[in-house]
């Protein structure tokens, strides 16, 4: 009896999280989805930014992923943001949200978006 009540009780807890996850091949995947007018990512992305995954927490507004950069867009997208004191971490800031950026060699790109209030 306690193993039911235990495993409902976690499939109420699970049920009720209001994360929500969508993966876009391609940036014009992305786009047409409305990613960017929603602000869970700025539109600073190159179009031909490919693998992006976005996770949206919309209880406390905030955001987190990762996006594949080729090669030749990647200085592009670095004139975009600015250089944090960490190592290959970058960040970009429009209105009240703040986009943290981390980028290895390859391209691949994990990203934080926190809303100041």
């Amino acid at each position: 009896m306690k193993s039911i009540l235990l495993t409902s009780a976690l499939m109420v807890l699970v049920g009720c999280s209001d994360q929500v996850t969508n993966e876009y091949s391609t940036y014009a995947e992305a786009k047409s989805d409305n990613l960017f007018d929603r602000a869970w990512l700025p539109d600073i992305l190159p179009e031909s930014t490919t693998s992006i995954e976005v996770t949206n927490d919309l209880d406390n507004n905030s955001s987190n992923g990762q996006f594949v950069l080729g090669s030749a867009a990647i200085d592009g997208f670095l004139t975009m943001v600015e250089p944090t004191q960490s190592e290959d971490q970058y960040r970009y800031v429009e209105g009240s949200n703040e986009w943290t950026f981390t980028l290895t060699d390859k391209g691949h790109v994990t990203y934080t978006l926190s809303t100041q209030e």
